[in-house]
């Protein structure tokens, strides 16, 4: 019995001794920081303004279309951005007044983005959210994205119905760095 309890004092010994080393090595490592480490650069513009007056409230059925120009950059007067830039145009709206809202890119003869209600609406604020396709501007050259947004109030709505309807639209431009997928 006692010969018993030597020998499983002398396994968890040798477990616990053996477990320790092996444990300890999974958890540390080291490694040698090199001083001048380079680190790239990030840089994504896109003319920020805290209003943009587009005067919607003034055009009517018929009417020539708005056009609002905007563009996007992975430059910054000198400065390029040394990574691989992903983004996307977002246009918010309630859509109550029924414009159409066209997003070109320049070069393109198509819109990029018709926002309709074919997108869907946020359901805490009701807002249509219209999400144009996942642009990409890779590191190698200093691109500037240039984009018209168009709206157009169709005379087919020429009616009282619609007279003295409140609207808003929101531009957002989200960026990220790409991972190269």
């Amino acid at each position: 019995m006692i010969k018993k309890k030597i020998m499983i004092i002398v396994i968890c010994s040798f477990i616990l001794v053996c477990g320790t080393g092996i444990t300890y090595s999974l958890f540390t490592s080291s490694s040698n920081l090199i001083a001048n480490q380079k680190i790239a650069q990030f840089i994504f513009d896109a003319t920020r303004t805290d209003s943009i007056e587009l005067p919607i409230t003034n055009l009517n059925p018929g009417d020539e279309p708005i056009n609002y120009t905007f563009q996007v950059a992975n430059n910054l007067e000198q400065k390029k951005s040394e990574v691989t830039i992903n983004y996307q145009v977002i246009i918010k709206t309630y859509h109550f007044m029924p414009i159409d809202i066209k997003l070109y890119k320049e070069g393109e003869e198509e819109p990029i983005l018709v926002c309709d209600d074919s997108f869907s609406r946020d359901e805490a604020t009701n807002q249509l959210i219209c999400n144009s396709d996942i642009q990409k501007m890779a590191h190698s050259d200093k691109i500037t994205d240039k984009y018209t947004l168009e709206l157009t109030f169709p005379a087919k709505y020429n009616s009282e119905v619609y007279a003295n309807l409140v609207d808003y639209i929101d531009i957002d431009i989200n960026s990220w760095q790409s991972t190269g997928k």
